[in-house]
């Protein structure tokens, strides 16, 4: 009974689902181990949003909540200044595009 129990806790802690971010990995566009990021930083959400191109744009049901554009020569990142709201599963997901590419539909 104490190795179940022991079990159940070892693997209550998995990844039952999704990331924090509500997205999951698909297909890699590309692999670069070493990319170039540029972040930049926006004072809030709103402005994050207005700055966004019409590519940024979420499907319905989504918020926007970061962005990036992949170049060939590296990326940029933008998200909401950290020091404001620090939301790292949004930099993590931006940074992801920067090394995988368009990774999620």
């Amino acid at each position: 009974m104490k190795r179940l129990a022991f079990i159940f806790l070892l693997t209550a802690g998995c990844d039952q689902g999704g990331a924090a971010d509500g997205y999951r990995f698909g297909q890699k566009e590309f692999d670069r181990t070493q990319p170039a990021i540029t972040i930049i930083t926006h004072p809030t959400i709103a402005d994050l949003r207005a700055k966004a191109p019409k590519a940024a744009q979420q499907p319905e049901g989504r918020d926007l909540m970061a962005w990036s554009i992949i170049r060939p020569d590296g990326c940029e990142v933008h998200v909401v200044d950290p020091a404001r709201s620090y939301q790292p599963q949004w930099i993590g997901h931006e940074v992801a595009h920067c090394v995988w590419g368009r990774w999620h539909p």
